[in-house]
């Protein structure tokens, strides 16, 4: 354990003397949600700030045109007003007007539950105004370098990165089939117009940068080694 906190210890170390952008390898990272086992190789030293402000830029870059080609090629909802539900009680009430008595707690479920829909405009302004909503300090993570943070209650380090490359899956991942909610199909059918369809003057794909971060945890059980500004660091 001693001669792991070490390596621990370099390797925030060189994080923090991490200057421009530099390339960290992460080998054999293990999904605690799939099971996936890759090899990734990510930037570390990123500016997130610059990243939002690209990416709030593209998202307002959307005009009514887009949205209806977002609607038609992803088949999502782009009316606003219309109530829907996704479970039994509030498909029930909505289609037949049958409820439960008044005063009752499946009585106030129900209510609670129906939704309402809303233009991928809508959608769009919820995904930019949610760049700017102040956000609290989390007392679970403490920073400890430049994209890397410890969570005070179990000790393991977080490596938050931007991702450059993914090899191919040395042991494939098990995903559960699950159908999203309304309103995150059309979030995600709005990042998907920007990576694949929506273009610059020049001709670019305009993905937005905020989608391309993801975290790694720096446990010996979830990876084998870390390679940083030409160190390697295997963890056994």
């Amino acid at each position: 354990m001693e001669a792991r906190n070490e390596q621990i210890t370099r390797i925030l170390d060189l994080f923090d003397d991490l200057n421009g952008t530099k390339f960290v390898g992460i080998k054999n990272y293990e999904s605690k949600i799939s099971g996936e086992i890759c090899n990734f190789v990510v930037n570390a030293n990123f500016n997130y700030g610059n990243a939002i402000k690209t990416t709030k830029a593209i998202l307002n870059s959307l005009t009514d045109s887009d949205f209806n080609k977002i609607a038609d090629m992803s088949n999502v909802c782009n009316v606003s007003g219309t109530k829907y539900g996704t479970n039994k009680a509030v498909r029930e009430y909505l289609e037949t007007g049958k409820i439960a008595k008044e005063g009752t707690k499946a009585y106030a479920k129900t209510l609670a539950d129906v939704k309402v829909t809303k233009t991928l405009a809508e959608i769009r302004n919820e995904m930019v105004l949610a760049f700017d909503k102040p956000k609290k300090d989390d007392p679970i993570y403490k920073p400890v370098a430049k994209g890397v943070k410890q969570h005070i209650e179990n000790g393991k380090y977080y490596i938050w990165a931007m991702s450059h490359w993914k090899d191919e899956p040395t042991v494939a991942g098990t995903y559960k089939e699950s159908t999203p909610k309304l309103e995150t199909e059309q979030k995600n059918a709005i990042e998907k117009y920007c990576k694949y369809v929506l273009k610059d003057a020049n001709g670019k794909a305009q993905i937005l940068p905020t989608t391309k971060y993801r975290q790694f945890v720096c446990e010996k059980d979830q990876l084998s080694e870390v390679n940083i500004t030409g160190e390697t660091f295997t963890f056994k």
